[in-house]
């Protein structure tokens, strides 16, 4: 009995324990809502509940994340809807500026009123919220802007980790927002010479019927006559000489063009001249234009300039240069030295090269009494010449001895003087223009005066009269027999180039502009297809149109310490090289490689043409500025003339290039443009200019192909707008031209001015419109940003709902189910108990 009831006890106190442990599970179950406490418990439901954990953390640290996003994305909304406020007051100003009615004291207010609405501009861009700058890029730790608007920032973005591997972007760099690109936006260049109708202006000269009308300034009109735009020197249209044109650009596909064509000025009858449209239809011809296609459209603004947008959007290719004779040549260098009359449709503020030799004077088209020499005498500091500039100071330093030729000036009657006269010979040592003015006045005789204004040089014949009253008085087209050229020689009396090229003529070859310790050229360099700016490592060929084999280019500079040498850059079929001059009097010049940078050793090779970087040519002109800084055996032991380089002319070559960049640097700007840096001298004492050798060639066979090729610095049409913006640098020069006045291109006329390139207000608000637009852009931009945010908060919360859902389905137990199973479990404790407590209670005595 004793073993029985043992067993039995036991087998019931187990029974009490195990619905006890059940009883406090489901007790737990009920209290914690949960279906297990430990994972021990049940494994496949832990692993369910640590998944599901992981990602409601992620959720949540996403909101966290995003919400912080979201603040920086309202902070940049509040920073930029300041800017656009502000901006609002600048372009107010800008318009109330643009009304010709200010004085130079309304100017100077209004201009500084745009100076603080600029400085404000500048304080917004540098707005940090909790020490981090919103501007910067990812350089978040420094203010962006300098007090000039200079970036010091990058155009890196900042992401936000919303969720695993799902980075969103939230922040809108300084770089974007004031150095962007609008591909939806149009390039438009323009010409910087206002044309007037000629006809209107000298009536007295060109329209017999209308002659005695007083001169009026009108701007020239698409359907008014080539004649009108032109000129004539005389009243009888049907007798107007042939006009020729030549024409140079970039297309909007990238490729390079030249042109050469001619109208009939001439007419009998008004309804069937040459008119100005057909001008502006030729241009567009040559462009690309065609009946059924216009990739550009042509035309005249109100000032008579010629306009030219680019009808693809995003496109920044386009280039003009213009000018027109009546004379027909095959090379531009002839027109400047047989006398032709020029006109021209850009100018620029650029110094020429001294590449003339002679030079003749022209006579005026509608005053007679005029003969001008066709060039302007620049000194070197690039302001015209004055009666006390020194001849040394505007012509070519060979030049010893200026010969002056050329016929009498008319006799009192107004009768040509047809007796010969000697050469003057003026020796230029200490001698100043005025003395030059004296001894032509002198030699010459008659009644003559000779002045000079602006740097050009004109000679007025008194003697020459009226043709039908044989009078002094308007218009003085009659007998003229005087004529002047000048050539200059050398020290042994032999002719040398010296006398500079006229500065409205010219396009590629002008130099670099001269600003302190720099010289910047004023060409961006676009990719050909449009597409944006060039870089260090772009090669020349991508921005040329084309392959630039068998090209070659003059490097025409004042080196370091101002030694005047010319250089040339071929780019050879067997590679590219620099050609230096000999230090060595009568010795061959040096042929130094541009050796491939890529090669690793020991492998040399030189780069062939249309592989060359803009870094190889900021190289190659880097070499060439420091010539004088490096002896003769430095360049000897670069050279390598049998195209089989070694590693000896590497390292030479490597050690001129590490030289020179101790002197001096070359770059390029964010927006293409090359700049040269004295690192010695606050005012450098370099010049530079590079251009194709090839530039003046009108030839047939010139014209036949079109050429590619690249420019860096040009006398070319101005750029109203274009897809990129450079913000401040814009703001700047519209800044400038509301204090100094300027209202359009040409605002100064004849005069000479570093200004003459300044766009005036009047295109200034078209540039600030871009720029307004751009600011509108990145506040869309930024909103989308911030809607995207709200979106991720809005999506992660309702993800959040819905994993803590399934997590409440995976863990949470049910608690109607759970309490049921509990009374059961209560039900059968109790019965466990009653029994445990009966056998208990029992002894031998029940048994009895």
């Amino acid at each position: 009995m004793r073993i029985t009831f043992g067993t039995k006890y036991n087998q019931m106190n187990y029974y009490q324990n195990v619905l006890q442990n059940k009883l406090n599970d489901m007790n737990t179950k009920i209290a914690s809502g949960l279906k297990i406490q430990y994972g021990y418990q049940n494994s496949s439901i832990n692993n369910q509940n640590l998944k599901l954990e992981f990602e409601k953390n992620t959720l949540d640290q996403g909101i966290d994340v995003a919400q912080d996003a979201h603040n920086s994305t309202l902070s940049t909304d509040k920073a930029l809807s300041e800017l656009s406020e502000t901006m609002v007051q600048f372009k107010t100003k800008l318009i109330q500026a643009g009304n010709d009615i200010h004085s130079a004291n309304s100017r100077e207010a209004i201009a500084s009123d745009l100076e603080k609405l600029k400085d404000h501009i500048i304080n917004i861009a540098n707005t940090s919220i909790g020490g981090d700058f919103l501007f910067g890029g990812s350089k978040v730790d420094r203010a962006p802007f300098d007090a000039s608007g200079k970036y010091y920032g990058n155009d890196e973005r900042l992401n936000a980790l919303i969720s695993s591997n799902n980075l969103v972007p939230y922040n809108i760099t300084g770089h974007e927002l004031f150095f962007g690109r609008d591909s939806d936006k149009h390039k438009i260049i323009t010409t910087n010479i206002k044309m007037l109708n000629q006809s209107k202006l000298h009536p007295d000269v060109m329209d017999a019927l209308n002659k005695t009308n007083p001169p009026s300034e009108e701007y020239i009109k698409p359907e008014d006559t080539l004649r009108d735009l032109i000129g004539d020197d005389n009243n009888d249209p049907a007798t107007a000489s042939k006009e020729y044109f030549y024409l140079r650009g970039v297309r909007p596909d990238g490729s390079n063009f030249k042109a050469k064509f001619s109208f009939d000025k001439a007419y009998s009858n008004k309804e069937n001249a040459t008119s100005v449209n057909d001008l502006l239809i030729r241009i567009g011809k040559e462009f690309g234009n065609t009946p059924q296609n216009k990739v550009v459209d042509i035309s005249l603004n109100a000032w008579g300039q010629i306009e030219i947008k680019d009808l693809r959007p995003g496109n920044s290719n386009i280039d003009f240069h213009l000018i027109s004779s009546d004379m027909d040549v095959d090379n531009l260098e002839e027109l400047k030295t047989n006398g032709a009359r020029v006109t021209s449709f850009n100018k620029s503020p650029f110094l020429t090269d001294k590449s003339l030799s002679s030079i003749q004077g022209v006579v005026d088209n509608y005053d007679f009494r005029f003969v001008h020499i066709p060039t302007a005498f620049i000194t070197n500091d690039n302001a015209p010449a004055t009666k006390n500039t020194k001849l040394s100071d505007v012509l070519g330093e060979s030049v010893a001895t200026i010969q002056i030729d050329g016929t009498r000036p008319n006799n009192k009657d107004g009768t040509p003087d047809i007796e010969p006269i000697e050469p003057l010979y003026i020796d230029t040592t200490d001698t100043t223009m005025g003395d030059l003015i004296d001894q032509i006045k002198s030699h010459f005789g008659g009644d003559i005066d000779v002045e000079i204004s602006n740097g050009r040089l004109n000679i007025v014949d008194n003697n020459v009269k009226n043709k039908e009253h044989d009078s002094k008085t308007p218009p003085f087209d009659g007998e003229h027999g005087f004529s002047i050229s000048l050539k200059t020689l050398d020290k042994n009396g032999l002719e040398t180039d010296g006398i500079p090229t006229d500065y409205e003529n010219e396009y590629e070859k002008t130099y670099f502009a001269n600003k302190g310790s720099k010289l910047a050229g004023n060409i961006s360099q676009v990719l050909a297809d449009g597409s944006g700016f060039a870089n260090a490592g772009t090669k020349l060929s991508e921005v040329a149109g084309g392959s630039i084999a068998g090209q070659s280019y003059t490097f025409k500079l004042e080196d370091h310490n101002g030694v005047p040498i010319e250089a040339q850059i071929l780019f050879d079929k067997n590679g590219s090289y620099l050609k230096l001059p000999s230090k060595t009097p009568n010795k061959a010049e040096y042929i130094i490689p541009l050796y491939n940078p890529n090669d690793e050793p020991p492998a040399i090779s030189i780069t062939k043409a249309d592989d060359v970087t803009y870094q190889q040519l900021m190289d190659a002109m880097s070499i060439a500025l420091n010539y004088s800084n490096q002896p003769q055996e430095a360049y000897l032991k670069a050279e390598n003339r049998d195209n089989a380089p070694s590693q000896e002319n590497k390292n030479a070559y490597e050690a001129l290039l590490d030289q020179a960049k101790g002197v001096l640097s070359v770059s390029m700007t964010r927006n293409g443009k090359i700049e040269i840096q004295d690192n010695m001298r606050s005012i450098s004492k370099m010049k530079f200019m590079i251009y194709n050798n090839t530039t003046n060639d009108f030839s047939a066979q010139a014209l036949k192909n079109d050429t590619s090729g690249i420019r860096l610095n040009a006398n070319n049409a101005l750029t109203i707008d274009e897809p990129d913006i450079n913000f401040f640098e814009q703001i700047d020069d519209i800044i400038e031209s509301v204090r100094k006045g300027i209202y359009r291109p040409d605002s100064f006329g004849n005069t000479y001015t570093t200004d003459m390139r300044k766009l005036g207000i009047q295109n200034g608000i078209t540039a600030f419109d871009h720029l307004s637009d751009h600011i509108e852009k990145m506040i869309a931009l930024n909103g989308s940003h911030s809607k995207t945010f709200e979106n991720i908060i809005r999506r992660n919360e309702v993800l959040k709902v819905q994993v803590e859902s399934i997590k409440g389905e995976v863990m949470g137990t049910d608690i109607a189910e759970t309490y049921n199973k509990f009374s059961n479990l209560t039900t059968n404790y109790n019965a466990v108990l009653s029994s445990t407590s009966r056998i208990n209670q029992m002894s031998l005595v029940n048994y009895l």
